[in-house]
């Protein structure tokens, strides 16, 4: 296997070189083998539900369901999700979500269904379709949650796919929400590897026919809004602005200098001006890692020329701001890359077990929940059966009461139609009796 050298710039004043192979020397890298939960997860594979699903029946009659109804039973959907296992049933599975996140019930799927879909990926190694469903989350609906994010953060990360990991923080980053530890510490991660050796990621860009391309003009444009993530497709801006976000919601040094380091990659020269400066007049003074503060150096002096500043304003105030920070001691030359990897054992080493309680019992709720609605769905659909057999019972007695009424009235019948006869022979007769004197 070749060996990837990485020149790893962060990593303090002598720009050491390391290697991915040191990098992963050690028996464990982050998160144990016990937190995939794959003993509990496994077990729902016991469910008669899905030991027994046909998965080509189920697929053509949820398929059936889709194209007449406009949606199917989420119960069946989570139980295909579940029961496939090999890269047979790709394109099903993928068709599915899809129609599920265009249908009715795109709100209502059963929360282990996603979890299906993305360890079915993980487990087959399809890393491709993953990151595109989780991509276009629109489409497809798929939105991980904590324990997801870091399985798959945790899974690129062993299997050396840097570029992926930071991919999935930047996804993540547009949630807004990095209040889980170990999923920040483990994007954190994933972006401070990429930045050493960035590779442009290959995004889907659907295919426009310019000839038939319209325009519908509209009176004006209700808040216009930019938000600098979801419509940004250059890597670079968006591990910048996941860096940012990152290490604003961070207090200590390295979250702060990831923060410049970020706003210095998506190109915010007045916030990361403004972020200096502050910097100098707050009360608890945090101490910036120098390897971090190289980086913006030479993002800002690449990218800040005479076309974006063209009076040189800002480089001005930026090399005044960053020489400010040695002069006040506001620099540390301890070894960012130690700092990191630091963060994210501690966060495993405090979350991890209670992590896996939670999840193993949540495995276990889910697999009550999916029973549960399975016999709900099974009432349901035995109540239109249940119906027609009330109703064909309810004619077999009003014909028993019609006979029975008949036959226990047989006499009374009987002269009632002798009478109606004599009646209507006597009616007869003096119609003929009449038309004769005429």
């Amino acid at each position: 296997m070749l060996t990837i050298v990485l020149a790893l710039r962060l990593f303090g004043q002598k720009r050491q070189l390391y290697t991915l192979n040191a990098i992963y020397a050690g028996k464990r890298f982050f998160l144990s083998e016990a937190f995939q939960c794959k003993n509990v997860w496994d077990k729902r594979l016991q469910a008669p539900a899905i030991k027994n699903a046909n998965l080509d029946e189920l697929f053509l009659k949820l398929d059936e369901e889709f194209n007449h109804f406009g949606r199917a039973s989420v119960v069946d959907i989570d139980v295909f999700a579940n029961a496939v296992r090999n890269v047979t049933y790709t394109s099903e599975l993928e068709d599915l979500i899809y129609k599920l996140q265009l249908s009715v019930n795109s709100l209502k799927p059963l929360p282990s269904t996603h979890h299906a879909v993305i360890r079915y990926f993980l487990e087959t190694e399809q890393y491709e379709v993953l990151l595109k469903i989780l991509s276009d989350r629109l489409v497809y609906g798929v939105f991980p949650d904590n324990f997801c994010l870091c399985l798959i953060l945790d899974t690129f990360i062993k299997k050396k796919r840097i570029a992926d990991a930071a991919r999935v923080s930047c996804i993540h980053m547009q949630q807004e929400d990095w209040s889980n530890p170990l999923v920040t510490s483990l994007a954190l991660f994933a972006c401070h590897m990429y930045v050493q050796n960035p590779v442009p990621w290959e995004v889907e860009v659907e295919a426009k026919n310019s000839d038939r391309e319209g325009k519908a003009p509209v009176e004006y444009i209700r808040y216009p809004y930019f938000d600098n993530s979801s419509e940004v497709q250059d890597p670079q801006l968006l591990i910048g602005k996941t860096l940012a976000d990152i290490g604003a919601s961070m207090s200590d040094g390295v979250g702060q200098t990831y923060r410049l380091v970020g706003l210095g990659l998506c190109r915010k020269w007045e916030e990361a001006v403004s972020f200096l400066e502050e910097l100098f007049i707050a009360s608890d003074k945090v101490r910036l890692f120098r390897g971090g503060v190289q980086v913006f150096k030479e993002t800002f002096a690449k990218e800040l020329n005479d076309k974006n500043d063209p009076d040189s304003k800002l480089r001005e105030s930026l090399r005044r701001l960053v020489n400010k920070l040695d002069n006040q001691r506001l620099v540390t030359n301890y070894d960012l890359h130690t700092a990191i990897i630091s963060l994210v054992e501690q966060a495993v080493a405090r979350d991890e077990n209670n992590i896996i309680k939670v999840q193993e019992a949540l495995y276990k709720e889910w697999e009550m929940t999916r029973e549960q609605l399975m016999k709900e769905d099974m009432e349901t659909s035995k109540k239109p059966e249940n119906l027609s057999v009330i109703q064909q019972g309810e004619a077999q007695l009003i014909q028993e009461e019609l006979d029975l009424f008949f036959f226990g009235n047989s006499k009374k019948n009987e002269l009632f139609l002798e009478k109606q006869g004599v009646s209507k022979q006597k009616e007869k007769t003096e119609e003929m009796l009449y038309n004769k004197k005429e």
